[in-house]
């Protein structure tokens, strides 16, 4: 649904208000581009000392309770577009270290997304110059491991990759079946192949576009790469891309059906801890999860950077969503009924939520729907 002018201006004054009350609290500045909307945040004097920027991304995340009696599968109508944010830049120049600066840039880029209502942060390890132990520090937890595939050369050459980069449709050996590089004007045909085969498996995931697939073929052509998909009949079941025809490092490998990925794809090694997160805003992110009938949990969360979210709370849970109360400690301690059923950092309550980790066994978490698993590529914003 489409804005009202005072609906935009109501959000700019909101997001210009929260801005200043970051830039004061955390003594950092904090800049927005307005032609991709990364939100940069800086410590610096005569020159950048420290720098931290947000990118945004939209993702599907299934919508729960699912849909019962549809006779169907899963569909893109069954899940919810939700905005979220990736750390994709987090450096500080050598002569900076050790003077807190990130730290104050990565609490403030936190806070600033709890206030801005955004419920979920990512990060790629590798995409940073920091280690994971260091986003543990503020909450976050691994919440993906991403395979690692190598084609097989028995079905698929080198040779037959340069053939098809080259404009040739490769006859495979599968029946009736080629090997064709993706054209300009099938990118948005594309997406909605991909879209639909991974909103049938995963709760949580970035939604592909005609547009986000121009940007990954131009990055990939910089680096003598290509987007290659696989026809039956004249219909795709499959995609993947190489980063380099000559010694290929495969991404994006979605297939329609499971045997069909494992005839042209190996396991090059085992699954790899690959994305980090934590929730920013508790409230919008509970908000999706729902549960099958009326459920409430007293749970203890620490979280070491956005008070909001630290405390002991009671968890509604129902069919329409849940949400969270903070019971408040008198100096006599609590009743039975109020003491916490489960204790877990913001981390691995994120981690739970997604359906990397599981908290302490409790029968009640069977009736809660969970918006894992989740699945992210190498070129995830």
């Amino acid at each position: 649904m489409a804005l009202s002018i005072d609906q935009i201006i109501g959000e700019q004054e909101n997001r210009r208000a929260v801005i200043g009350r970051i830039k004061t609290a955390y003594d950092i500045e904090i800049l927005q581009s307005d032609q991709d909307n990364h939100v940069v945040f800086e410590i610096q004097k005569e020159e950048i000392q420290s720098v931290l920027q947000l990118t945004p991304c939209i993702a599907a995340m299934r919508r729960n309770p699912p849909v019962t009696g549809a006779g169907r599968l899963p569909c893109m109508a069954d899940i919810e577009r939700v905005g979220m944010d990736c750390i994709s830049v987090a450096s500080t120049g050598e002569a900076y270290r050790k003077k807190g600066f990130m730290r104050r840039l990565m609490s403030g880029a936190l806070e600033y997304q709890n206030q801005m209502k955004v419920p979920l942060c990512l990060v790629e390890m590798g995409k940073t110059a920091f280690a994971a132990d260091f986003f543990s520090h503020f909450g976050f937890h691994y919440i993906y491991d991403r395979p690692r595939y190598e084609l097989n050369t028995k079905q698929i050459s080198e040779e037959m990759l340069q053939r098809a980069a080259a404009g040739e449709s490769v006859v495979l050996e599968e029946a009736n079946s080629t090997l064709e590089v993706v054209r300009p004007r099938e990118l948005l045909s594309l997406a909605h192949f991909v879209n639909a085969k991974l909103c049938r498996k995963y709760g949580l995931f970035v939604i592909r576009s005609a547009a986000y697939y121009e940007c990954f073929q131009q990055e990939l052509h910089k680096n003598g790469g290509e987007l290659f998909q696989i026809m039956k009949d004249g219909v795709r079941t499959g995609c993947f891309a190489c980063s380099r025809a000559s010694m290929p490092g495969v991404q994006e490998v979605i297939f329609a059906e499971e045997a069909d990925r494992e005839r042209y794809f190996c396991v090059r090694e085992h699954k790899c801890p690959a994305v980090m997160a934590r929730i920013t805003n508790m409230s919008e992110m509970l908000g999706h999860i729902a549960g099958n009938g009326k459920i409430t949990i007293a749970i203890r969360i620490t979280d070491p950077v956005i008070a909001e979210n630290n405390g002991l709370f009671r968890w509604y849970i129902d069919t329409n969503g849940s949400h969270m109360e903070r019971i408040e400690q008198s100096d006599e301690g609590l009743d039975s009924s109020m003491r916490p059923e489960v204790t877990a950092t913001i981390g691995e309550f994120t981690a739970f939520i997604f359906e990397y980790i599981q908290l302490k066994r409790n029968v009640k978490f069977d009736s809660i729907y969970l918006s894992g698993p989740i699945w992210m590529n190498d070129r995830y914003i």
